[in-house]
């Protein structure tokens, strides 16, 4: 009986040895390293491709907000063309009314014959320097 029980120790063992090394080279072979290559491999190209459509998401965004700033700078730039064509098909109008600008010009001429006058008078040398004694320096004794 006691090589019955060897007997089937040994078929119990090499069952189990079967089993334990199947799933021991398995997990340590070539073929589950190669797998685990893979599995990253499409990990990183997912994150790859969610990076890339969240750029051109960005990208879009951006070039919709220059689109719209364009039209705003072209809707500017025709009012404001519109405004200078409009300027120069109207009448001047004189800042002044014509009585005003008539004051103005009065006064102007007034003031002008004002500075001639002190003109004139600045020409004669100043009393400093005129040959009678003045001032200060009148009661000195020579």
């Amino acid at each position: 009986m006691s090589w019955i029980i060897g007997i089937l120790l040994v078929a119990v063992g090499a069952v189990v040895g079967f089993f334990v090394a199947r799933y021991w080279f398995h997990e340590h072979s070539e073929q589950a390293r190669l797998s685990e290559e893979v599995n990253q491999s499409k990990q990183q190209l997912a994150d790859y491709q969610r990076e890339v459509a969240e750029h051109f998401a960005t990208a879009t965004a951006l070039v919709e907000q220059l689109e719209e700033t364009q039209d705003k700078l072209k809707s500017y730039l025709n009012n404001s063309a519109d405004i200078l064509q409009r300027q120069q098909t109207q009448p001047t109008l004189p800042f002044f009314a014509e009585d005003t600008m008539r004051q103005l010009r009065m006064a102007n001429t007034v003031s002008r014959d004002r500075k001639d006058a002190k003109k004139e008078e600045a020409d004669a040398a100043p009393r400093d320097y005129s040959d009678q004694k003045s001032g200060l320096f009148s009661s000195t004794k020579d």
